[in-house]
């Protein structure tokens, strides 16, 4: 039985723990949270680490959803509630807008669309944990949503002579930690179409990119260590 003075011993690192902290690194770096030279440096802490304490340093500052099936090449990225925006409006009146790429998903998004339209692609964007809300008011004209695989979709729209659909949604996105998006509103005349897609190319090449970078590391290891 170990003292209550005696420090816990150190458990020893499994080859299963060190190749999914690669993967969730490897992640970031696809979703252009980590530059090339951070990923570098954190994957030889990877490989150097001889404990969980020490591997779990390789992680710092970074976070992502649980999932269940643990998909590494298109995690749903959280973001620090001290930089999420608490709310913020887009509109399309006789026109467009189009956001994607990587950015912070405010808590309250507002779209008003009116004889136009637009496109909301959510699979680079970072997440608040819990719920975002995202309220749409759509007059000939509507919106579509692209989200990630993980995220919760809850769907409360209304809609005369148009409609609110939603299509795609995968089973890891009832994990209870999984960040929720509602999705509220009205349409006339229009529509809003929310549908579950995979990463874009770019995330996966560089995705790819990084996980090549591991073999490194990995003919690095003396024989034997990490074995668990």
């Amino acid at each position: 039985m170990t003292s209550p003075n005696r420090p816990l011993p150190a458990v020893a690192v499994t080859d299963a723990q060190r190749e999914a902290v690669a993967q969730a690194l490897s992640a970031h770096f696809a979703n252009d949270r980590l530059t090339i030279d951070t990923l570098d440096a954190r994957m030889a802490m990877v490989y150097e680490a001889t404990t969980v304490a020490q591997l779990e340093q390789a992680l710092a500052g970074l976070d992502l959803a649980p999932r269940p099936d643990t998909d590494p090449g298109h995690p749903v990225l959280l973001a620090d509630e001290q930089i999420v925006p608490p709310r913020s409006v887009m509109m399309a009146v006789m026109g467009g807008f189009e956001q994607k790429g990587s950015y912070v998903l405010p808590r309250q998004l507002k779209i008003i669309a009116f004889m136009g339209g637009g496109a909301l692609d959510l699979r680079e964007a970072r997440f608040a944990r819990g719920v975002t809300e995202v309220e749409i008011y759509a007059g000939m004209g509507g919106a579509e949503i692209i989200v990630p695989p993980g995220v919760r979709v809850e769907l409360l729209g209304s809609a005369f002579m148009g409609g609110f659909a939603q299509s795609g949604q995968d089973e890891s996105a009832f994990n209870p930690d999984a960040p929720v998006l509602r999705v509220s509103g009205f349409c006339f005349m229009g529509g809003v179409d929310i549908k579950v897609r995979g990463p874009t190319k770019k995330m996966l090449k560089r995705f790819e990119e990084a996980m090549q970078r591991t073999r490194f590391g990995r003919a690095a290891l003396p024989p034997g260590s990490g074995r668990g």
